[in-house]
């Protein structure tokens, strides 16, 4: 009997060391919350309030009410650049808890700088930090778990957060849950920007486990430092996407984005993307389903 008691004391004891505490860093006097407008910012967030943030919390902004022409955002306490990307009142109930997740740069950011909530037409009534469980990878620009399983969704991206995109780095999709139809489709610039697939550029494409990757060559990375990326998905649960510099070595195994199966057609294409019907002597890309292999002919 003791020894049951206590092996569920520990259980207990464990469950509640894993379910983080938010730590509330400012409340209204009034629960109409304060008025978020574009000349009249929300309360400032020093950084010494800051000081625990690590990439992978969270910060959540409780909304007592906004109306339908609505934005969010959170900007550097210096306000030279944004913390947090912009998010729209799409979908929620008043009153709401909008959750902006921190990625280690942006922790960073507001340990030194700290934060304050800007934007229009939101009436906010508290901000709270939710302290990760575990440290996201150092190269994440966006962490959190955007569920596309049963729906199509977008994740964008601001230009900002590509301010050191070079030609060779690798935009690196972190994914779980896959279903049987995968389909993700990746917008350099924004809306009406380049869209790239597998198809086109076979060789730029690659995958390792739950990781998708998409070498950028010059042209990609300077759309991307001027306008941004939007991510459309459909299928799949995003968890992270990172922007990673990586260690060298070439890449001969690559993945497609798509459906797996192993009953698909094969497909070959040349290495400038472009279908062959019956290809010979020479390297050629190997398709069947969503997987994507390099080979001699």
């Amino acid at each position: 009997m003791i020894k049951n008691l206590l092996a569920l004391f520990l259980l207990i004891s464990s469950v509640a060391s894993v379910c983080a505490t938010p730590v509330v860093l400012w409340q209204s006097d009034s629960p109409e919350g304060v008025s978020v407008r574009w000349d009249a910012a929300g309360p400032t967030i020093s950084a010494e309030q800051c000081a625990d943030f690590t990439g992978g919390g969270k910060i959540e902004v409780s909304v007592a009410s906004c109306n339908s022409g609505a934005i969010l955002l959170l900007t550097k306490g210096d306000w030279n650049g944004d913390l947090c990307p912009a998010v729209y009142p799409d979908n929620l109930t008043m009153p709401a808890t909008v959750t902006f997740s921190l990625t280690s740069a942006q922790a960073k950011s507001a340990r030194e700088l700290g934060f304050i909530p800007f934007g229009d037409g939101y009436n906010i009534s508290r901000i709270s930090y939710v302290p990760s469980e575990t440290e996201v990878d150092p190269d994440a620009i966006w962490f959190g778990s955007e569920d596309c399983r049963s729906e199509w969704k977008n994740i964008d991206l601001s230009a900002p957060l590509f301010a050191d995109a070079k030609a060779g780095d690798k935009l690196v999709f972190v994914t779980s849950d896959r279903g049987p139809e995968v389909i993700m489709q990746p917008i350099i610039g924004n809306w009406g920007g380049i869209v790239l697939n597998s198809v086109d550029n076979p060789e730029l494409f690659t995958t390792e486990g739950d990781l998708i990757s998409i070498t950028l060559t010059d042209q990609w990375a300077d759309k991307l430092k001027e306008k941004g990326f939007v991510l459309q998905a459909y299928g799949v649960v995003i968890n992270e996407i990172r922007l990673v510099t990586p260690g060298g070595g070439d890449t001969t195994s690559i993945v497609g984005i798509g459906a797996d199966s192993n009953d698909a057609p094969v497909e070959y294409f040349n290495l400038n993307g472009l279908r062959v019907e019956n290809p010979s002597n020479g390297i050629f890309i190997r398709r069947q389903g969503d997987k994507v292999t390099k080979v001699a002919l």
